[in-house]
Formats: C-alpha cells, sequence, structure tokens
C-alpha cells in the first residue's frame, strides 16, 4: 500500500518520516529536489568489482551555474532532501514526466532505497540523458518524488552499507 499525502503529512508529524526543512508534499509523495553537486565520470575507465580500482570524476558546482546534460550523457548528482524512515516503511524513487519525456532518467537500477530504514541520507540520482535533448539541470530543480509504501511487518535485519549516512553525491564503492 502506497501512502497519500494525508499519511505522509501524518508520518512526518510523528517521526515515522524525518526530513529536512523546506519539503514539498505532493499527492502521493515527497518532491525530490536536485542538489548543488554533480560528478561527472573521466572518460573510458574500467570498473572491475574483482579488482576495485577508484573511479575518477570532476565535480560540478551547480551553485555557480546550471550544467547542460547532452545527449547519452550520464551524471551523478543528490537530492537535497536528507530522508530517515521508519523501519515498517520502503521508499522508493520516481522520476518527473516531464524530462522522462526528453529522454533523461534519474534513477536507473535499484528504484527500492534500502538504506533509509536505518540512516539520515541524501539520495545519489544516476542521470542519463537518453534522448536528444540538452537539459539544463539546475541546482534546487524539482527532478522527482519519493514515494512510500508500507511494509507488512518492521524489518528486523541491520543493514551494512558502505554508502551509510551519505548526505551529498557518493561515487560507486566496491568493496
Amino acid at each position: 500500500m502506497f501512502l497519500s499525502d494525508v499519511t505522509i503529512k501524518e508520518y512526518i508529524s510523528k517521526g515515522k518520516i524525518q526530513i529536512n526543512e523546506g519539503y514539498e508534499i505532493e499527492t502521493s509523495g515527497i518532491a525530490l529536489h536536485l542538489g548543488n553537486e554533480l560528478l561527472i565520470s573521466k572518460p573510458y575507465q574500467t570498473a572491475d568489482s574483482q579488482n576495485p580500482q577508484e573511479i575518477e570524476y570532476i565535480k560540478y558546482n551547480l551553485s555557480e551555474r546550471p550544467y547542460v546534460l547532452k545527449p547519452n550523457d550520464f551524471v551523478l548528482g543528490s537530492t537535497k532532501e536528507i530522508i530517515k524512515t521508519d523501519k515498517d516503511l520502503i521508499t522508493m524513487i520516481d522520476g518527473r514526466s516531464t524530462y522522462a519525456r526528453l529522454g533523461m532518467t534519474i534513477h536507473l537500477s535499484a528504484m527500492i532505497l534500502d538504506g533509509l530504514p536505518f540512516n539520515n541520507e541524501s539520495s545519489v540520482l544516476e542521470i542519463k540523458s537518453n534522448g536528444f535533448f540538452n537539459i539544463v539541470l539546475h541546482e534546487g530543480e524539482k527532478i522527482g518524488t519519493y514515494i512510500f509504501s508500507i511494509l507488512t511487518t518492521p524489518i528486523q535485519n541491520q543493514k551494512n552499507s558502505v554508502y551509510s549516512n551519505q548526505t551529498t553525491v557518493t561515487p560507486p564503492k566496491f568493496v
């Protein structure tokens, strides 16, 4: 069962959903906004989970100027929002239809944010242009929605993650 705006407001007031100031509740979620930094990978590196090496990125500050995402570009960003939930909620990210119509995705694979019941985190966004447009990305721009669903019972196990408590854009880490 997904939460509506009414239940989300109730859960925020009860502390079941914790989020930093300035949030925007939508009909079935909380709007997520692009943070102030992007990571742009240096081209033609090799990522090998069996022989991990640090991947090199260029940091791009959206506070200084917007970024133009060109066709087939891929960058990492993060949400302005820092969020945590109770262990009986699962949080997912949904992109905006307007950007999807331009060919842009903001979350490529793991739609469930399984670290949120355990940590206060911003969410890393895998931003990809699959279309033919130059798309201008601005700091603070509404870029998607957090959606919440109730689990049948609260999570009992603990989660250990190399991404725990991330508050900014975080590159991949093979461990």
